[in-house]
């Protein structure tokens, strides 16, 4: 608690308290769509949007403005179809429940096919944010950072790249661009000094998993496989956006049950932590494996988010009374300008926590 603290004390203890964070041996992030806002719209606006062209009866509890959630319309109106498709039932209004999918999945996919070089200060920031942290854990042997994100934007994949840092996303290959969950297990290895004998792992080195899946998955039904390219527009059909899981792979559930997996895989390990940014709670399922690491005293949660946020302050509350749960937001007045205040999770303000100091290593 830092109640009492003038705002540079506050800020001061929370920055030390960060970059200790992030030397954690199993250090992971959870990144959420507010990361990439304004770029990338927040789906609940791209969902309101869409509304409109939308046909009213096959709209059901969304037809409120009220329920935004783009991602259980698409799953409510998916488990629709699929009964009607399983049934002996004639519905008459069958075919506004396909279009309705189709033109919401393609909406939602439109929103974020965006040039991500026309954002630079987003781009810039998750650039940022990526040399920070291995600018903190420096040349350490520690794990591979791991990000989980629901986002199915490709900022973080940009950002990595114009920073030199090498990540996996879980599929092989170049030309032929392969799912295969067995990538996150291989670390690579920089053999430059091969013939002094000495091996050494890449130390800027991201397991990235976007459990949700990405603008840039498609299923292809040639081959039976989920691959990684980007899809032409006569095929949102086949992109992978969670939970409109295509039908020839439904049965397994990959690639979302082998990425939630890996998810309550690591937060499960020792010594591990998890910083949690532009994440609303609004996933029951990835809430509850959240939950479940807490229960472990070794595991620490860091959330950056406002208490304005209701599923945010619903799960804080919840687990409030824990010692390794740190809830961080509230409002940045600078004390030069206090008609500037914003938001303390933003993304900007959370990169100023983890930037050196003057006094810093």
């Amino acid at each position: 608690m830092n109640d009492g603290l003038s705002f540079s004390n506050q800020k001061d203890a929370i920055k030390t308290f960060i970059r200790k964070q992030l030397l954690s041996p199993n250090l992971n992030f959870f990144i959420g769509s507010g990361c990439s806002f304004p770029a990338v719209p927040l789906m609940g606006k791209t969902f309101k949007s869409l509304k409109k062209d939308l046909h009213d009866a096959a709209l059901g509890n969304y037809r409120s403005e009220e329920n935004d959630d783009i991602e259980g319309y698409l799953n409510w109106l998916h488990t629709s179809l699929n009964f009607f498709e399983n049934s002996d039932i004639d519905y008459e209004n069958i075919g506004e429940f396909q279009e309705n999918y189709e033109r919401t999945k393609k909406g939602l996919i439109e929103s974020i096919d965006i040039n991500y070089y026309e954002h630079k200060d987003v781009l810039n920031f998750y650039k940022e944010f990526y040399n920070e942290i291995f600018s903190i854990r420096n040349n350490k042997d520690f794990s591979p950072v791991n990000v989980f994100t629901t986002n199915y934007d490709l900022f973080n994949e940009l950002a990595m790249e114009n920073a030199n840092i090498r990540y996996t996303n879980g599929f092989r290959g170049t030309m032929q661009r392969i799912f295969d969950p067995t990538e996150f297990h291989l670390r690579l290895v920089d053999d430059v000094n091969r013939y002094k004998d000495k091996w050494s792992i890449v130390r800027r080195f991201v397991k990235l998993y976007k459990i949700h899946g990405s603008i840039d998955w498609l299923y292809d039904s040639k081959i039976g496989k989920v691959v990684q390219r980007r899809a032409n527009e006569d095929e949102s059909e086949n992109v992978l956006i969670y939970p409109t899981i295509h039908k020839h792979i439904e049965t397994q559930q990959t690639p979302y049950s082998e990425l939630f997996r890996e998810f309550s895989i690591n937060l499960q390990k020792p010594n591990s932590t998890l910083v949690v940014v532009g994440y609303g709670f609004p996933d029951q399922h990835i809430n509850q494996l959240i939950s479940q690491a807490l229960s472990n005293e070794d595991f620490t949660l860091i959330i950056f988010s406002s208490l304005l946020e209701d599923k945010a302050k619903e799960f804080f509350e919840n687990h409030k009374d824990l010692l390794n749960i740190h809830f961080i937001g509230g409002r940045m007045i600078p004390a030069e300008k206090p008609s500037d205040s914003e938001d303390g999770h933003h993304f900007r303000n959370i990169l100023s926590y983890m930037k050196a100091g003057e006094g810093d290593d």
